[in-house]
């Protein structure tokens, strides 16, 4: 198979995933953070506040930066609190996982033909199965 046909398959694998229920709820969580005021402000809050904040470390001003910081962290817990933002998330955790698992399978699939280089060990054999061959 030519490195165009396997380009080609790519993105219409590719597609396909886009398609996927995990890639949906992904993009349709994203969509509602975007559009949500609340998060929107809150976001825009922590820019402020980490602007401050570098300001008030360039300028040495401990007793400020340790207010700011303060301020920033609650701003942190609010903003990862909202119902939204967990669902957004959460969302990402799960396509993330596709995403490693996919990855995963082709590198498994790969490495039973030739050595590949996968999280900085060569994997080849069958991995390390009853015959524990690696």
């Amino acid at each position: 198979m030519s490195r165009h046909a396997i380009l080609s398959e790519a993105r219409n694998f590719a597609a396909l995933l886009e398609r996927s229920a995990e890639v949906k709820r992904f993009r349709d969580a994203e969509r509602q953070v975007n559009q949500s005021d609340a998060v929107q402000q809150t976001i825009a809050s922590i820019k402020r506040k980490q602007k401050e904040l570098v300001h008030a470390k360039h300028y040495q001003k401990p007793e400020y930066s340790r207010l700011l910081e303060q301020e920033l962290e609650k701003l942190n817990w609010h903003l990862n609190h909202l119902p939204i933002v967990r669902e957004y998330q959460q969302a990402q955790v799960e396509v993330n996982g596709l995403l490693q698992t996919i990855q995963q399978v082709i590198a498994d699939t790969v490495s039973q033909k030739i050595e590949v280089e996968t999280g900085g060990e060569t994997a080849s054999g069958c991995g390390g199965g009853a015959c524990s061959c690696r």
